[in-house]
């Protein structure tokens, strides 16, 4: 790789080497031949993906909707529409011919067997794509996609989306850091379901959505409008709807919440990590 890139461009690869590691951030070298063109592609990536902070901690942290801004070349792209509660975007088992942006709300990943019964395996926030995966893998919806908030979505036609992807390099490095975002998230929440208690599991979500209630990074008492009924939250993190209400009067009673008329306040986001 050395050999292809020259001086010029083996200063630059050090040069950003030193400069991530000082992120923690590691580069190794690659054993697959690169060209010159690619590699200064990757760079320019890179530096889009340092200037604008997009580590995956900073991702888990604030859940960055900026990522792909309104006014970005995605935002000229599509139709903006709103939904209400409960509107059915995507289908689960059927191609998909649009792809979504999430610009306000919070929808619901829902998964059913062949026999109908139907589990919610995510949830997705303000800045998240819905549908590019099957999309570009040509593959069916794998889950259905439900509104649970109202929601502001940007539409594009599955055509139009994947010409842009081949076309713009900026574009696609936007969505495989979302893609790359979900893919780390789910792994953790995999491995939350499999190891940790139901108390941390509880802690953990509530977290997510107070960080994502507060896009801006303000943690000082945020509130939360729970989107989901308090049975369907109970099926997503794999305990009885008894057990949670259990749970969240002792989070009450520690000061960790404080239930509202309906609202949670967390008076402190980070708090909800330690337990």
């Amino acid at each position: 790789m050395h050999q292809e890139l020259g001086i010029r461009g083996q200063k630059t690869l050090q040069k950003l080497k030193k400069t991530l590691s000082a992120d923690r951030v590691f580069v190794a070298d690659s054993q697959r031949p690169h060209s010159t063109l690619l590699f200064s592609a990757q760079l320019s990536s890179l530096r889009f993906f340092r200037r604008k902070g997009a580590g995956m901690d900073d991702f888990l942290a604030r859940r960055e909707p900026e990522i792909l801004e309104p006014e970005s070349e995605f935002g000229r792209l599509g139709l903006v529409r709103t939904y209400g509660p409960g509107a059915e975007l995507l289908q689960q088992g059927t191609p998909t011919d649009d792809v979504y942006l999430i610009r306000e709300g919070v929808v619901k990943l829902v998964w059913a067997d062949s026999k109908g019964r139907q589990t919610i395996v995510g949830l997705r926030f303000t800045g998240s794509f819905l549908g590019t995966s099957a999309v570009i893998t040509s593959d069916v919806c794998p889950t259905g996609v439900v509104t649970v908030t109202r929601c502001v979505t940007e539409r594009v036609s599955a055509g139009r989306f994947l010409d842009r992807l081949h076309e713009d390099p900026e574009l696609a490095w936007k969505v495989h850091q979302l893609h790359s975002r979900e893919l780390y998230e789910q792994l953790n929440w995999l491995g939350e379901l499999a190891c940790c208690p139901a108390r941390s599991r509880v802690a953990n979500l509530l977290r997510r959505l107070a960080v994502s209630s507060e896009p801006n990074g303000g943690f000082n008492d945020a509130r939360v409008h729970l989107p989901l009924k308090r049975k369907e939250i109970a099926e997503l993190i794999a305990i009885t709807p008894e057990h949670l209400s259990r749970l969240l009067h002792e989070f009450s009673k520690e000061g960790y919440i404080d239930i509202r008329d309906g609202w949670i306040v967390v008076p402190d986001p980070e708090a909800l990590a330690t337990i």
